[in-house]
């Protein structure tokens, strides 16, 4: 394998291994996703749903988190859909389940494919690529049973 190939592989290694390390599995709510990140990382975490966001541009959540506390917080937008909001958190659960959560200063981000962002380096590229599937993951457990599906008639 070479370049863009191995990337791929390394990525799906990296997903798989943080669905395995929350030990996410299908019939979970996203309560239960949650609950179940703090657990495989020992660490307290809460989802805010944020009222004021007219100076977040195109971005759709972001993490805050707090080593030294073992806690941290992901904020989403309240005026999103729920389906979109717990999205931007599962791709910040991903961040996190991924140990490679962003650091440093607040970088706006959007719902915009990784693909589409020149400025990110390699290895950020690849971070954000594994965030993305890990909550694409997510939302096949969440979304994907007939029951959810049913109940969206």
């Amino acid at each position: 394998m070479k370049g863009p190939d191995e990337m791929l592989a390394r990525v799906q290694a990296r997903v798989d291994r943080a669905v395995a390390r929350a030990a996410l599995v299908p019939g979970m709510d996203f309560s239960d996703v949650v609950r179940a990140v703090e657990h495989a990382l020992g660490i307290r975490l809460r989802v805010v749903r944020e009222t004021e966001t007219s100076g977040w541009g195109t971005l759709t959540g972001f993490l805050t988190y707090f080593a030294d506390r073992r806690e941290g917080s992901i904020h989403v937008r309240a005026s999103d859909a729920a389906v979109y909001s717990q999205f931007a958190a599962a791709h910040e659960l991903g961040h996190l389940l991924d140990d490679a959560h962003c650091t440093g200063a607040l970088r706006e981000r959007s719902s915009a494919s990784p693909y589409d962002d020149p400025a990110l380096t390699t290895p950020e590229f690849e971070a954000e690529l594994v965030a993305e599937h890990v909550a694409h993951r997510i939302s096949r457990l969440l979304y994907a049973s007939p029951r959810v599906a049913e109940s969206s008639w």
